[in-house]
C-alpha cells in the first residue's frame, strides 16, 4: 500500500500539498483541486506527480496516520490547529508510507508548516514527527484481528469494514481494503464513432505513451506511462478518462441508435456522452448547475452536442410522465465506496447514517424512471458502491413497487455476466440482470449495475 518514493521532492511541492490539503479539509475534492493548483505552481513534472501522491496518500491513509500520531501528541489531534494537524499528517505519510528519508521529511515538512503561517507551531510538528521516526507504530495482526488491522493500518472506517466483512468475509474484506489503498490505474475509453480501441492504442504508442488493452472493457486501454492531459486524443475528444467498469454502464442499457434516453443524474457527463456517442438522443438531467455545465462541455468535446440536451433540473421529480423514453439511465448518487481508490476522501465523508437517505433518493429516481420509460423500454440502475442497501435492496424494492417491471439481462459486451457476477460475489443468481464489480477482483471501481424492462 505504500505510495511511490518521494525523495528529492522540492520544498515548494510540500507548500502546494499543504494548500491542497487545506482545500480538501474545507470540503473540496482532491481530484478537482490538484489540477488547478498544479497548473500555476511552476513545479517540475516529477514534483507535480509527487504532490499528487502526497495529497492523495495523506487523505487515503489518514486512519493509519492518526492511529500512529495519537500516542505521540501531547494534545488530542482534534484540538490541534488545522495547519498543524495537516503538517503532521503530511509528514507522517512521508515517514510511514512514501519512502521519504526521515531527515528530508522532517526538514521539508516543518519548513512548509512554518511558511504556511504557523511558525510558532512548527517546533511542535518537528517534535512529534521526530518521535514517530524513532518509534514507528505496531499494527494489529490481520489474521487474528482483521477489523483492527483494517481500521488502523488499512485506514478504513469501522462501519465500512464491517459491511465488507458481512458481504465478503474477513479475507475478502482485507483484499478489498488493500485494493482501495492502491493507486488506481488510468483507464482511457475510446469514443465510439471517433476511434476504436486498436486505433487509440496505435495513437498512444506513436505519442510515446505506454498503454495496453483493458481486460475488462473492449473499449478501454490502461495507460501505463504518460500524462493523460497531454494527449491529443483526450483534448480532441477521441478518448476520455473513464474507469473500465464505468465504461460498461452505458452499453449495458442497450439503447439503439436514435433511441430517446433520459439520464436522470447526468453530471459530470461521462455516461451521457457515451450514450450519445453510441447514437442515442440523450436528455441529460442534472440538478447542480456546475455539473450541468460539465455535461455540456463533455458533449462538445466528444462532438455529440447535437444528440445531447442538458437540462438543469431535479431527476427525483417527475419529468416525463407520458412514458416516451426508450431507455432511462439512473446513475444514482451513492456512498461512493466503490471509488475509494480514486476519491480517497469519500471514506471519511460518508457514514452509515446516510445510507437510508441515499437509498430513498435512489428509489425516487427509479420511480421517475418507470414513469418516463415506454412499455418495452429499459431502465439501467447504476451506483459506484457495493452496500447491499444501495444495490440489491433498492432494485428489489423497485420490483415490488412496480409490477410492470421485470429483470432484464444486461446488454453490452458479450460475456459481461462472467465479470464479477454472482458466482464471484456470493450474490444469489440474478439471471444476468445484475452485476457487482469489485476493486480487488476486477481492478476497477466497485460499480453495481442492474437492468429492468417495463412490461406494460
Amino acid at each position: 500500500m505504500a505510495g511511490p518514493v518521494t525523495r528529492q521532492v522540492s520544498g515548494g511541492a510540500r507548500d502546494v500539498a499543504l494548500a491542497a490539503l487545506e482545500r480538501v479539509d474545507q470540503g473540496a475534492w482532491a481530484n478537482l483541486v490538484l489540477p488547478r493548483l498544479l497548473a500555476g505552481s511552476g513545479l517540475s513534472e516529477g514534483d507535480r506527480a509527487a504532490v499528487t501522491d502526497l495529497v492523495n496518500g495523506s487523505v487515503r491513509m489518514r486512519g493509519a496516520i492518526d492511529h500512529a500520531l495519537r500516542p505521540l501528541s501531547r494534545q488530542p489531534l482534534e484540538r490541534l490547529e488545522p495547519p498543524v494537524l495537516r503538517g503532521l499528517r503530511l509528514g507522517a505519510y512521508e515517514l510511514l508510507f512514501a519512502g521519504t528519508a526521515p531527515h528530508a521529511a522532517l526538514n521539508e515538512v516543518v519548513g512548509a508548516v512554518r511558511r504556511a503561517g504557523t511558525p510558532g507551531q512548527a517546533g511542535y510538528v518537528n517534535a512529534v514527527l521526530r518521535r514517530l521516526a524513532e518509534r514507528p507504530p505496531r499494527w494489529p495482526d490481520p489474521s487474528r484481528d482483521p477489523l483492527g488491522w483494517a481500521t488502523t493500518r488499512g485506514s478504513h472506517p469501522a462501519w465500512v469494514v464491517e459491511e465488507a466483512i458481512g458481504l465478503l468475509g474477513p479475507a475478502g474484506a482485507l483484499e478489498l481494503v488493500e485494493a482501495d489503498n492502491q493507486r488506481p490505474q488510468v483507464s482511457l475509453r475510446a469514443t465510439p464513432g471517433r476511434t476504436t480501441r486498436d486505433r487509440l492504442l496505435a495513437e498512444l504508442q506513436a505519442a510515446g505513451a505506454a498503454a495496453r488493452p483493458s481486460p475488462l472493457s473492449p473499449d478501454c486501454v490502461v495507460l501505463e506511462r504518460g500524462e493523460p492531459g497531454a494527449l491529443d486524443a483526450l483534448r480532441q475528444g477521441r478518448a476520455v478518462v473513464q474507469d473500465a467498469a464505468s465504461a460498461l454502464v452505458a452499453p449495458a442499457l442497450g439503447a439503439g441508435p436514435d433511441d430517446l434516453v433520459l439520464d436522470l443524474a447526468a453530471g459530470p457527463g461521462g455516461k451521457s456522452g457515451h450514450l450519445a456517442a453510441l447514437g442515442a438522443g440523450v436528455v441529460a438531467v442534472e440538478l447542480n448547475p456546475a455539473r450541468a455545465r460539465m455535461v455540456r462541455d463533455t458533449g462538445r468535446r466528444l462532438g455529440v452536442e447535437d444528440r445531447l440536451l442538458t437540462v438543469t433540473a431535479d431527476g427525483a421529480r417527475r419529468l416525463l410522465r407520458d412514458g416516451s423514453a426508450d431507455g432511462v439511465l439512473v446513475d444514482a448518487p451513492c456512498s461512493n465506496l466503490g471509488s475509494l481508490r480514486r476519491r480517497p476522501e469519500a471514506r471519511w465523508r460518508h457514514g452509515p447514517e446516510e445510507i437510508p437517505g441515499l437509498a430513498a433518493l435512489q428509489g425516487d429516481l427509479l420511480d421517475n424512471a418507470v414513469a418516463a420509460v415506454r412499455p418495452g423500454g429499459h431502465i439501467l440502475y447504476s451506483v459506484c458502491t457495493w452496500t447491499h442497501a444501495e444495490t440489491h435492496e433498492v432494485v428489489d424494492a423497485a420490483l415490488e413497487r412496480h409490477p410492470e417491471l421485470e429483470p432484464a439481462p444486461l446488454a453490452g459486451p458479450a460475456g459481461m455476466e462472467d465479470l464479477g457476477g454472482p458466482a464471484r460475489t456470493g450474490d444469489s443468481a440474478t439471471g444476468g440482470a445484475r452485476q457487482q464489480f469489485w476493486p480487488h477482483r476486477d481492478a476497477s471501481d466497485g460499480i453495481f449495475v442492474a437492468r429492468l424492462r417495463k412490461i406494460h
